[in-house]
């Protein structure tokens, strides 16, 4: 894998000098020496398990017929649709689904007829 990657280094820093351009040599030999002190720290990050930083709560159903569920959910309009909240069980939480743009072209007769007139 060292020998790869210090060969893929070797060449790219071969073919920016053919270029006139600045390498920074001690990059290139650090690099080629085959000691990582920060692959250590890599390994320890991936390997330690994770904390769950995260509270999972429920989203809003999306439907088209919307319900009150409990005696303390209520309707709200927001952005041109209806949602159903509820404090005591946020569970219960609803949108109302919005139409494609599609469905809501009107429709004439010039652009439902089988012949055009022209």
């Amino acid at each position: 894998m060292y020998s790869i990657l210090r060969t893929i280094l070797w060449n790219t820093t071969k073919s920016l000098s053919s270029f006139n351009l600045k390498t920074n040599s001690n990059l290139f030999h650090s690099l080629s020496k085959g000691y990582y002190p920060q692959q250590i720290t890599y390994t320890k990050e991936l390997l330690s398990p994770s904390s769950i930083s995260f509270i999972p709560n429920c989203g809003f159903k999306v439907k088209v017929a919307l319900k009150k569920r409990c005696k303390d959910c209520y309707f709200v309009r927001r952005e041109n649709r209806l949602h159903v909240i509820c404090k005591t069980h946020p569970r219960h939480k609803q949108m109302q689904m919005v139409k494609r743009e599609k469905n809501t072209w009107i429709l004439s007769h010039a652009t439902q007829s089988k012949s055009r007139p022209w």
